[in-house]
């Protein structure tokens, strides 16, 4: 059963009925040690091409084959409203750019915490190559591009690949690499393009055999309207599909900045980042959050609980709120060990305005993106899936129970009656918190037999059910 996925929660071809249950976001939980780092353009010794690191944009994975962590980020290495304005001075201002250039920085860490930014010698700035940039627009052209890992690949070559907006030419590009530092020229999107001024980003899709690729549209046409979320698809990551909208906010109050992509539990999990900017005596306004959203396909999506951050923002606002108190902008998730680890660029100030920006963490443990709980907590939740065929001996289920709740479940025939057995009354309650809990009955005539087409009938007291692990979709 290790390596049979999981039935997510918020996948809702997995249930067939509810009563009194609600789907709710799951609890990330920010790092103690946030932030992971910041902007050094201040710091002692000073690193001058970090002047603003403004949305950060991180592409953050764990190498396998090096046992390291990774992340490569964006900053305006040239930025000259930071430049000459203090720290002291910039509540008193409002920012205004000026003349600016982007690159790409990289950093490392053994435990995804405690973070290293190598001096690496391979890109000029300020007539010395003692910094941690791998590209920077004068030389490659670059602007708000994503890092992919690609082991598939047969060339070593082509290894690391990133996918971004080339300003210089006015489309977008692609990368390759070897080792994610040295980066080979952009190679141009021909037949196709996007304005793609955005988070960038791709995965591999072995159910399509092709690359996806995630970039910008705008809802009237180019920068008109507000933005929207387009997909285009690669056989060989140089030659793209023209870019079709996948996804659009309400309104230019809910805007939808960026969305990273991962493959997870045989579904695509996206972390649109919303960009409040229609009204602007909202609380939340020029502010950015990260929410949650799902596709079966990468093509039909639906978003989680809209209006509800996934990673809350901080407290307070520029410039004593908390480091992440103005935008949030994430990278895509890792699962790693019982944990879901979600790196994000966090600033403390509005999005159009001064903000010092960092690099930071949140984690949800396993599977818990999001789970079903009563909608009144004086009442208990019923919740029943579709038809699940068993695929082992027992079935588990991701469940965080408070205290006095509990969590009982019914096995069902194609009837919709309990199997002799496997009732409610039969059922030994679930009074414990945890990513794998067994469901038990009393008295079981029978082991559970892989094969069985049934359902699952689940009573939850004051308790919320992310995921179940032991059967699959009949559908499937």
């Amino acid at each position: 059963m290790r390596d049979l996925a999981p039935l997510l929660a918020l996948d809702a071809r997995n249930f067939a009925h509810a009563e009194n249950a609600v789907l709710q976001l799951g609890q990330a939980k920010k790092c103690a040690s946030n932030p992971l780092f910041r902007e050094d353009f201040f710091a002692e010794p000073p690193k001058p091409w970090e002047a603003r690191l403004d949305n950060v944009y991180p592409s953050v994975i764990y190498d396998d084959d090096e046992g390291l962590f990774k992340c490569w980020y964006k900053s305006f290495i040239v930025d000259e409203a930071s430049v000459e304005t203090p720290l002291a001075q910039r509540p008193q201002t409002r920012y205004t750019g000026g003349k600016r250039e982007e690159g790409l920085l990289y950093a490392t860490s053994n435990d995804g915490v405690h973070w290293q930014k190598p001096t690496l010698g391979l890109i000029e700035f300020g007539r010395s190559r003692a910094n941690n940039i791998v590209m920077r627009r004068a030389t490659h052209g670059i602007h708000a591009g994503g890092v992919l890992k690609d082991p598939r690949d047969p060339d070593p070559a082509r290894r690391y690949k990133f996918i971004h907006r080339n300003p210089r030419a006015g489309r977008m590009a692609t990368c390759f690499s070897a080792d994610g530092l040295r980066w080979s020229q952009p190679a141009l999107w021909t037949r196709h393009d996007a304005v793609g001024d955005t988070h960038n980003n791709a995965i591999w899709s072995p159910e399509l055999g092709r690359y996806v690729g995630i970039t910008r549209g705008w809802s009237g046409g180019p920068y008109r309207g507000f933005r929207t979320v387009l997909r285009s698809e690669s056989e060989d990551f140089l030659n793209w599909a023209e870019p079709v909208e996948i996804m659009r906010g309400a309104d230019a109050h809910d805007q939808i900045y960026s969305m990273p992509i991962v493959q997870y539990a045989g579904l695509t999990i996206g972390l649109p980042a919303i960009f409040h900017k229609g009204d602007e005596k909202a609380a939340d306004w020029d502010r950015v959050d990260t929410e949650l959203a799902w596709s079966a396909d990468s093509v039909n999506w639906r978003r989680i609980c809209p209006g509800q951050a996934l990673i809350p923002r901080g407290e307070g606002s520029y410039p004593d709120g908390e480091y992440d108190c103005g935008c949030i902008y994430a990278a895509a998730p890792i699962a790693r060990g019982e944990r879901v680890l979600i790196y994000y660029g966090g600033s403390n100030g509005l999005h159009n305005n001064w903000r010092e920006s960092s690099l930071n963490l949140a984690t949800l443990d396993l599977d818990r993106f999001a789970g079903f709980a009563p909608r009144d907590i004086r009442q208990r939740a019923l919740v029943r899936t579709a038809p699940l065929r068993l695929e082992a001996e027992f079935i588990t289920v991701n469940a965080e129970i408070a205290a006095g709740g509990g969590i009982r479940a019914a096995l069902l025939d194609g009837a919709g009656s309990a199997l002799p057995g496997y009732s409610l009354e039969d059922s030994l309650p679930l009074k414990k918190s945890g990513i794998a809990c067994e469901l038990r009955w009393k008295n079981p005539p029978q082991a559970c037999q892989p094969g069985q087409t049934l359902q699952l009938l689940f009573v939850l007291d004051n308790a919320r059910l992310y995921a179940i692990k032991g059967a699959s979709r009949l559908s499937d």
